[in-house]
């Protein structure tokens, strides 16, 4: 899913401000921890959406 379609679902749930963009990588679990300022465990690098009533 591109973040484009993200950003539009998340814009349609009044969540759009939620998205997190970082100028360095966070193409990993510690690369991300260290762009917001956490310990690796507290990163999750995948999220799953199950919505009734919106198609792909």
């Amino acid at each position: 899913m591109s973040i484009d379609k993200v950003r539009a679902f998340f814009r349609s749930q009044g969540m759009e401000s939620h998205i997190l963009e970082f100028a360095e990588s966070s193409a990993t679990v510690e690369l991300a921890a260290h762009a917001v300022g956490c310990e690796p465990a507290r990163i999750a690098k995948t999220l799953s959406f199950f919505t009734f009533g919106h198609p792909e």
